[in-house]
């Protein structure tokens, strides 16, 4: 028997106050949909199905390479009134329809693997769980034997209805053509004059009750968003940790899905690491660092307050603290990258050095090469970017200036205080200070000169 998956992913989401769709909201880095979606493929099934309303352009346009189908739900009717909208995708199909809440990122795949095979021989059935606090949800009202007799909305249930624990999650499984039959008899006789999804049950069902009421967090306020992250986030920390990674502090650790940390790796607290960055084995990450898509190779130190974006750091490097390597940055290994010290867009050589002080943009550096503090490539004339190309071996004086486009041959000195505008021979000494003048006893006249000037007035 085969499987389609439905993702309710229309809502407006007016709770979040926000024009960007509920289901695109970040969880621990990741769009909440981004989840859903991967949970549905994990199943295997023929087709998963993403029903869209409120922001569908901006939902079509990021799931277009996610080999998913959308349907559309325009107007806001319901739940049930979305599932109709994609009935064109199981109303002739023979097998099951198992429908996912976009806006629920936390199931896990292991819950839904136990609800399918638990469920698979049953007409309809839904995922139903027990909760401290069940304001918001429908409840599971179930007949004196324990048979489930309908869902009902919070909105509609009386006080008794009320304070059943049991509550829906969203989660249904029921097949095609009877998800189809039933359907066609949902109404919007109710206090929200909506179709209700959760109609469908009247006519016999089976609910199969969850353990952990965590996994069914659904996300309707920034409130919830965090605890969902927090959650995940948990998780991840929990993993890395038992994989050999030392997390000082977990719950002031930052760390995304996607993200891969090898053992003997010591992260302290404050941290970010964000998108499909790498860290390799033996590297230090301390407090207040951000690294995001990056790759940071063994035994390296990222020290305090630094931010690396999209950039590669070689093997036991030192970055920071208080740096910034800026996207398509590349250290090949052994290199220093000091305290206020920029870059963007370069390669640094294996073993070159940045201390302090220092902008280095559009620049390809060699082997061996000590910037000294206060140097910067001049890289943008106002229109366009310009390369700066430095030799092995080259010892850069403090507070130069190279006015790109520039070469600068392998061993060359560059004095300090210098403006390079022209290229500089291998082994040569570049400098272009203004010859220093003395003049004797300046100070002692000058002094006395403004005493007159003063006395007079």
């Amino acid at each position: 028997m085969g499987l389609k998956v439905l993702i309710l992913a229309a809502g407006k989401g007016t709770r979040m106050k926000s024009d960007l769709p509920k289901v695109l909201f970040k969880v621990a880095g990741k769009p909440m949909i981004d989840y859903v979606v991967a949970q549905a493929k994990a199943l295997n099934p023929d087709e998963v199905v993403v029903i869209i309303g409120s922001g569908a352009e901006l939902l079509q346009d990021y799931l277009k390479d996610s080999g998913v189908s959308f349907a559309y739900q325009m107007e806001q009717l319901g739940t049930g009134h979305a599932v109709i909208q994609a009935k064109s995708f199981f109303e002739q199909y023979d097998g099951d329809v198992l429908i996912l809440c976009g806006d629920m990122p936390l199931i896990s795949s292991e819950t839904l693997h136990k609800f399918i095979s638990n469920c698979k021989d049953y007409d309809l059935s839904f995922i139903s769980v027990k909760v401290k606090n069940p304001k918001g949800y429908g409840r599971v009202v179930r007949s004196a034997n324990g048979n489930v007799l309908k869902i009902v909305e919070e909105k509609d249930a009386n006080c008794d209805e009320k304070r059943i624990e049991e509550i829906n999650t969203g989660v249904y499984m029921v097949k095609a053509k009877v998800l189809a039959e039933r359907l066609k008899r949902i109404s919007n006789d109710n206090a929200q004059n909506e179709y209700y999804l959760t109609d469908i049950v009247k006519d016999g069902s089976y609910a199969f009750l969850a353990e952990d009421e965590n996994e069914f967090l659904g996300i309707n306020d920034r409130k919830a968003l965090s605890e969902a992250s927090k959650q995940i986030y948990s998780k991840i920390n929990e993993r890395h940790m038992l994989n050999g990674v030392t997390i000082i502090d977990p719950e002031s650790t930052f760390i995304d899905e996607d993200v891969v940390i090898e053992k003997d790796v010591i992260i302290y607290p404050n941290t970010y690491i964000q998108g499909k960055s790498i860290i390799r084995q033996g590297t230090i990450i301390y407090p207040g660092v951000r690294i995001v898509d990056s790759k940071i190779d063994k035994n390296c130190e990222i020290k305090d307050n630094t931010l690396i974006e999209s950039s590669f750091v070689g093997e036991d490097s030192s970055v920071g603290p208080m740096a910034h390597l800026r996207p398509e940055s590349r250290l090949m290994g052994n290199n220093k990258i000091g305290n206020f010290v920029e870059t963007k867009k370069i390669t640094f050589g294996i073993g070159s050095k940045a201390s302090h002080l220092t902008y280095l943009g559009d620049a390809e550096i060699g082997a061996d090469v000590n910037v000294g503090c206060g140097t910067i490539t001049c890289n943008y004339d106002g229109i366009s970017k310009h390369k700066t190309i430095i030799g092995d071996g080259v010892f850069v004086g403090s507070d130069v200036q190279f006015v790109a486009p520039v070469r600068i041959g392998d061993g060359a000195l560059i004095a300090a205080g210098s403006t390079i505008t022209k290229d500089v021979p291998a082994d040569a000494l570049a400098i272009t200070r203004a010859e220093q003048k003395n003049i004797e006893n300046f100070v002692k006249r000058w002094k006395e000169k403004k005493l007159s000037e003063k006395n007079k007035r």
